[in-house]
């Protein structure tokens, strides 16, 4: 039996309308896999571009800490060594002012009268066992005294 004409123009136009709508199937099943796809590498992409910034910030974090730890260690280490300054500078000032005060107590103990040597009337008078004489000074004049004291140096 033969088809009629009609069937088979209806048949080949099914064949196009049924094979249209697998085409047309296919392809959005095939462009859903690709935007799934391009999903999925965007996903990717965006998690391994947040474990690197994680990982900078950590390394950021550790270069950090280490750089404070280090600049404390330099500030502690700056104070210690300033403070050790400090002490040896008080340790040479004392020294200093007990050698002033010694140095001091030199130069007036070359203003007391000996046990050779009087105040008397205002003037230093030497004693040698039975002789007095006057004590004169570097510019050929009496030296004067109060108490036990000379006015210039006697040594």
């Amino acid at each position: 039996m033969a088809m009629p004409l009609s069937w088979k123009i209806g048949a080949v136009a099914a064949s196009l309308i049924v094979g249209m709508l697998g085409w047309n199937g296919l392809s959005r099943y095939l462009a859903a896999r690709q935007a799934d796809e391009i999903i999925h590498d965007s996903a990717r992409t965006a998690e391994l571009d947040a474990q690197l910034a994680r990982a900078r910030a950590r390394q950021n974090r550790e270069l950090l800490a280490n750089e404070l730890k280090q600049r404390r260690e330099d500030l502690s280490n700056t104070y210690q060594q300033v403070k050790e300054d400090a002490r040896l500078y008080q340790e040479e000032q004392a020294i200093r002012l007990n050698k002033q005060r010694q140095e001091a107590l030199r130069v007036k103990a070359t203003y007391r009268l000996d046990r050779n040597q009087r105040c008397v009337g205002g003037i230093v008078i030497n004693r040698s066992g039975s002789s007095f004489t006057q004590t004169v000074g570097t510019d050929g004049k009496p030296i004067p005294c109060k108490g036990d004291t000379a006015a210039q140096p006697l040594r």
